[in-house]
């Protein structure tokens, strides 16, 4: 198993590709049949010990690379799992400093205009409140959508594909 982990994933569908072409390349071609009466595979009507070594030894193999392959695969979706985490912990804890910088400005802004008795547009208070929304239910869709992909007509499954 250790000489496995040194081949890289490529090398690894690279030899199951290979194994299977040559698989598709001898199913075409027809047997003789096989006069041994046992169940045991042969080559050239030889039904030896090392016949069976290699045979055993090509299922092992290929075995191994599909295992390596989906122990591959699991590991890269977990690493993807702990970064969409990271990724929504951090968005979350930026959007809370915004917010609080945000707020703490707008009350000192309407502090200070109402300490020096002028008037507080409502334009004013109309677009930080708007612009406060649409900030949290932005940032909060994007983190939901990237968490919890949509199956639906409008999503860009050609971009959602992993390239493995």
């Amino acid at each position: 198993m250790n000489n496995q982990n040194e081949q890289g994933p490529n090398e690894t569908n690279e030899a199951l590709s290979m194994y299977d072409r040559a698989s598709n390349d001898t199913s075409q071609v027809k047997a003789a049949p096989n006069p041994a009466p046992n169940s045991r595979e042969e080559v050239d009507d030889s039904a030896d010990e090392a016949t069976q070594t290699a045979s055993s030894f090509n299922a092992q193999r290929k075995e191994n690379a599909r295992i390596l392959k989906l122990e591959t695969k699991n590991k890269r979706r977990e690493q993807e799992n702990q970064l969409r985490k990271k990724v929504a912990t951090w968005s979350l804890w930026f959007v809370l400093a915004q917010l609080v910088i945000t707020n703490t400005t707008i009350v000192v802004y309407i502090a200070a205009m109402l300490v020096l008795k002028q008037y507080v547009p409502t334009e004013v208070l109309i677009t930080w409140l708007s612009s406060t929304i649409v900030e949290i239910i932005g940032i909060l869709w994007v983190i939901a959508r990237s968490l919890f992909p949509f199956h639906d007509r409008h999503r860009d499954a050609k971009g959602e594909k992993h390239r493995s």
